[in-house]
């Protein structure tokens, strides 16, 4: 058996809900399928599945729907109502163009009489009967509107109808779609919208006489129990075993309630213990290293995601650096992440604990409540419009909360977070590592680093003590950051002669700050 095949056999062991069919787990005793198959006898009412991401919601509804044939659609299609009609029309097969035609017939009838003869050798009479039809044909060919005719053909058919993603579809056009759908599903069409947990009532807030009129479905977190049966039948497979369980546990525990993560724990524990398919002999499992292990699970993606969230959107000037009290140097949007990853991370965190998260590992002069607000909807923008697939964060500002909506990134957060913005903070340390004002003859510091005063905090104590011989060119506005760099000038161009008493530390900007594009932080 090939090494690829080996590790097929040893991946297919640890299966989980969310993934295909094959593998499908229904979690019986939670009753979803039968939960499914109630609303399509009951209908008449909009059924809303909403669980985090990858705990199989999808996978449930496609494994009850099997044979109904739905009419499916990925919100991430639909940008607005008529995205959605088109969809519907495609998949029913329904043209918005109609063609009717109506054809009569007269028909007249007359006798006809005479004589044929042949000259010379015989004559004959001939009589017959001629009939004479005419015919007029009209054609009358009309448009109709594309959700006119969509519509009709889902009420028709009757057949279910399946939005996915349905929180990715802009708020406007939500409503505009839930109010077209409102007879429909009134009617007896079966509607299900499928969302991560917290959008999972959008339809009702949308449009609030729908009040009623929807079902929940909460598939829900895993639990413990859920994710250990997990590594439990995948280690009795292969026959290992876990004293104690004490390994199960520990992954359970970092597994942030997903079976996707707990799946890929257990695969990695045993090639971690050089272990490719089932055992003759029972092994007893070793225990990795775990800050190792846990380090190496973090995803490529969630990396893309966290270096996109950490930089930030694009901005005019530069940010104001912030000192961590574990000696890092970042801008706010690194305090936030950090800040977000010091509440365990929460999967769900409200904005007050950010707040707090924030007054805990800044060293000094926290970012205002608004600032931090400011970022986190930042931050849900370029998740959203950035990045591929379920964002990874969503702020929800009128309920003031976070949402991490995918386990990998919260993963990632606990994990990687520091390392990452440590590496950051590094590359521009070595760049000035060791330099002073005498020694960066033909350097632009500017172009050389990402934040201006970054570098200046960073060479802070060499342009204090050559601000005579060294002209430092800026901004106006670093003139009141740094104001021992830029000594009070008096009418006769003399410094004044409270200059050399300057304080030598940077003074508190108390201007309103932004951090937006065109902020400075």
């Amino acid at each position: 058996m090939s090494e690829q095949a080996k590790l097929l056999r040893v991946g297919q062991v640890f299966v989980a809900g969310g993934l295909p069919t094959v593998t499908y787990n229904p979690r019986s005793q939670l009753r979803l399928e039968q939960q499914v198959e109630d609303y399509l006898d009951e209908r008449h009412r909009i059924l809303s599945v909403s669980g985090p991401t990858k705990t199989g919601k999808t996978v449930l509804v496609k494994n009850v729907l099997k044979d109904a044939e739905a009419v499916w659609t990925s919100g991430g299609a639909v940008r607005s109502a008529a995205d959605l009609w088109d969809a519907v029309a495609d998949e029913l097969g329904v043209q918005s163009s109609s063609e009717s035609s109506w054809q009569s017939t007269d028909t007249e009838s007359r006798t006809t009489s005479g004589e044929l003869g042949i000259p010379s050798i015989a004559k004959a009479t001939r009589a017959g009967q001629e009939m004479i039809s005419f015919a007029t044909t009209d054609k009358v060919a009309r448009n109709r509107h594309m959700e006119t005719a969509a519509r009709k053909g889902l009420r028709s058919a009757m057949r279910p109808l399946v939005i996915d993603d349905f929180h990715y579809i802009p708020v406007d056009q939500q409503l505009a779609i839930v109010r077209s759908l409102k007879d429909l599903v009134f009617d007896g069409v079966p509607v299900i919208v499928i969302a991560v947990p917290h959008r999972a009532y959008d339809v009702v807030r949308v449009e609030k006489e729908m009040t009623g009129r929807v079902q929940q479905l909460e598939i829900g977190f895993w639990s413990n129990d859920e994710l250990l049966g997990i590594a439990e039948k995948g280690f009795e497979a292969l026959n290992l075993h876990d004293e104690g369980g004490v390994i199960s546990r520990r992954l359970a525990e970092e597994s942030f309630a997903s079976p996707h993560l707990m799946q890929d724990f257990c695969l990695n524990v045993v090639k971690a213990n050089d272990i490719r398919n089932r055992q003759t002999d029972q092994a007893a499992l070793v225990e990795p290293h775990w800050r190792g292990f846990f380090e190496e699970r973090s995803s490529a993606a969630s990396k893309t995601a966290f270096d996109m969230l950490a930089r930030g959107p694009r901005q005019r000037t530069d940010r104001k650096p912030r000192t961590l009290k574990n000696g890092l140097v970042v801008d706010i949007y690194g305090a936030v992440l950090m800040a977000i990853g010091y509440t365990g991370p929460l999967t769900s965190v409200s904005y007050e604990n950010v707040r707090a998260a924030m007054r805990e590992i800044v060293l000094e002069d926290p970012p205002r409540g608004q600032e931090i607000a400011r970022v986190l909807d930042e931050m849900s923008k370029i998740a959203r419009e950035q990045l591929e697939g379920e964002p990874v964060v969503d702020y929800d500002s009128e309920l003031t909360t976070l949402y991490i909506s995918d386990p990998y990134f919260a993963f990632f957060l606990r994990w990687r977070a520091q390392e990452e913005l440590s590496k950051r903070a590094e590359s521009i340390k070595h760049t000035f590592s060791g330099k002073t004002l005498e020694n960066l003859d033909g350097i632009n510091v500017g172009i050389a680093a990402p934040s201006k005063e970054l570098v200046i905090s960073l060479l802070w104590d060499s342009l204090s003590k050559n601000r005579e011989r060294w002209l430092i060119s800026s901004d106006e506005g670093d003139h009141v950051s740094f104001r021992s760099l830029y000594p009070p000038v008096e009418a006769d161009g003399e410094p004044s002669e409270d200059a050399s008493s300057a304080e030598m530390l940077p003074a508190r900007d108390t201007s309103e700050e932004s951090d937006g594009v065109g902020g400075r932080q």
